[in-house]
């Protein structure tokens, strides 16, 4: 423990002091300075003449005085009071720092764990989400596979022909090739080509009579008429002439 300082009570030193004189003084104020800093005084005259800085010699002639106020073995008792009052004081700060600095320790410690506990949450439900979102996505999949399994496939043919009215009969294209009266396996109506469209359609109208309205033949010029030869009669002269 540091004595860096020491109390000194001056009225009291005053009053215990009065029948001292200078050089007393001075003897007995550095004997209670080592007396506070090594808690105790040693007893050979030699020693403590060193202490009061002064001869041996003096020191005999000035020591009973100053040996008056302490008691026996050289202590004093004012002094062993403010030293315990420092030391009682210097453990109370120690104690304080302890328990300051183990419950500092405490509260981060409950913090951190509070920390790792919040982040294990949060991962938790950041993981909790993330799977119900991969539920939902592969739940969702299949919806939309039927979907697009329902949705009518588009065609690149803008034809003005109404398949509905057409039998399954219809839809068998005949294969290409003279004398083929076979027919092909049945194909949707998109992967038809014009000229297999255009040959359906002018059967299926032939078939059901749907033929499209006559038209009015257009009027035509009459024909120029060849003259017509006159009749020739026989006259009396003439059949003379022949009969001769």
């Amino acid at each position: 423990m540091s004595r860096a300082w020491m109390p000194l009570y001056v009225g009291d030193y005053l009053r215990d002091t009065r029948d001292l004189n200078t050089l007393q003084h001075g003897a007995y104020l550095l004997l209670i300075m080592h007396y506070w800093q090594h808690d105790a005084l040693p007893s050979d005259d030699a020693r403590l003449a060193a202490i009061a800085g002064v001869s041996v010699a003096q020191w005999r002639r000035i020591r009973e005085p100053v040996q008056a106020k302490f008691s026996e073995g050289w202590r004093h008792k004012r002094i062993d009071a403010e030293l315990a009052k420092v030391d009682r004081a210097f453990m109370q700060r120690r104690l304080a720092g302890r328990n300051g600095g183990i419950k500092s320790g405490i509260a981060r410690a409950v913090a951190q764990g509070e920390a790792i506990i919040l982040a294990q949450a949060r991962a938790q439900a950041r993981g909790e989400a993330e799977g119900k979102r991969a539920l939902a996505r592969r739940a969702s999949e299949p919806e939309a596979g039927g979907a697009a399994a329902r949705k009518p496939p588009r065609t690149n043919h803008n034809q003005n022909h109404n398949f509905s009215s057409f039998t399954s009969e219809d839809r068998v294209v005949p294969e290409p090739g003279e004398g083929n009266t076979g027919k092909a396996p049945l194909r949707p109506p998109n992967q038809w080509s014009r000229q297999e469209l255009d040959a359906l359609f002018a059967g299926r109208v032939a078939s059901t009579g749907d033929a499209p309205a006559p038209q009015e033949p257009a009027p035509q010029e009459p024909a120029p008429q060849e003259p017509t030869p006159e009749p020739t009669v026989d006259t009396p002269s003439s059949n003379k002439q022949t009969g001769g």
